[in-house]
């Protein structure tokens, strides 16, 4: 793992930690052991004669795999100025980290729901869309897998009521494995009192649901691909239910208010990195194998191609009729839907959703 990226957990003390070796290190070694948090406003500060820093929130997901190429780049070097970029597990503690001030801007998908609602997060972009990669899964002897064609609508989505109801389900909750499920319980008239969900990783819910310990579970790449290649049934895919995922670049408010400029010309730098991502597959692909073992997370590389396979990544002239944020309101209005949020926090996706960096870059 490069030197200075940590994995910051779901903990007081992680955070505590992470802002003690911030201050002290800067992440990846950026700043030279010069900048320091300001004593007020927790904004990193560049020495004199350096330049500008801008504070980029990874993850070991194709999420983050823009910002891995303008750093390999030095994109952001050539458009004057420097990221710190710090390494976050998923996007929870990527929020959690969001209250303490401790990145600027970043990019996540479903937890980008929780952040605008709870942490005054803002959206100003968007990284990718997914045209597959996250569906739910059960074991070929279920009764799910041989219930077909209860919603004609949705002629690729097994399950009934009568087989669904009562079922443990397991995933990651407020993930977008969350959201995938919501979507097909719903597709079958079913809602989340229905079911038992069961908050569980990734990886250790699929071993369960290989133990017979649950009924099914919510999957996304790579363990998506290897429920596949097991001969798993997948019951629900996001895109058969009618809705494509996509990641969104996340800003913190005082970025957006006081380095607007910084802003700017890191969501430039992202539009050049998915416009080469998208036109050389390979070389994307050797990215993705390099960042994910850097990162702690090693794939493939055929996990890698096939995870870019399924994704295309948004350039500058797709925002010619495209409009800002229409994911994360549905996403919103969905959980809002359920009770997972409260009505008034609808006001949020329009007012935290900023598109000026994404007109302007285009």
């Amino acid at each position: 793992m490069r030197k200075g990226k940590k994995i910051i957990q779901l903990t007081v003390t992680a955070i505590a930690l992470t802002m003690a070796l911030t201050a002290c290190n800067g992440s990846g070694g950026n700043s030279g052991g010069k900048a320091e948090i300001a004593e007020n406003e927790g904004i990193k500060t560049e020495a004199e004669g350096e330049l500008p820093v801008l504070r980029v929130a990874v993850m070991p997901f194709i999420t983050s795999l823009p910002t891995e190429y303008i750093k390999k780049n030095k994109l952001d070097e050539k458009a004057g100025f420097k990221m710190d970029t710090i390494m976050f597990a998923t996007g929870a503690p990527m929020n959690e980290a969001l209250a303490a001030d401790l990145w600027d801007v970043g990019a996540m998908g479903a937890a980008a729901v929780t952040g605008v609602a709870n942490y005054d997060m803002m959206i100003i972009g968007e990284v990718l869309e997914s045209t597959d990669g996250l569906g739910v899964f059960v074991k070929p002897d279920s009764p799910i897998a041989s219930a077909a064609g209860y919603n004609p609508s949705y002629p690729n989505v097994l399950g009934s009521p009568d087989t669904v109801k009562g079922t443990t389900i397991l995933l990651p909750i407020g993930t977008a494995q969350h959201f995938t499920t919501l979507k097909w319980l719903e597709k079958l008239g079913l809602g989340i009192t229905d079911v038992n969900i069961v908050n569980m990783d990734t990886a250790q819910a699929y071993q369960a649901l290989q133990a017979n310990q649950c009924d099914a579970v919510a999957l996304n790449v790579p363990t998506f691909f290897e429920a596949e290649n097991d001969g798993m049934v997948q019951v629900g895919n996001l895109a058969d239910l009618g809705t494509r995922y996509v990641d969104m670049v996340v800003a913190n408010r005082k970025a957006v208010e006081g380095k607007e400029e910084l802003v700017q010309k890191y969501m430039d730098c992202v539009m050049e990195a998915c416009r080469a991502l998208n036109d050389d597959q390979d070389m994307a692909a050797d990215l993705m194998v390099e960042y994910l073992k850097e990162a702690g997370a090693e794939a493939t590389r055929e996990s890698c191609v096939s995870d870019l396979g399924r994704v295309q990544f948004i350039v500058a002239e797709d925002w010619n009729n495209r409009e800002l944020g229409n994911f994360a309101r549905e996403l919103g209005e969905f959980y809002i839907g359920l009770g997972q949020l409260e009505p008034e926090l609808i006001d949020k996706f329009d007012s935290n959703i900023d598109s000026r960096f994404v007109k302007k870059a285009n």
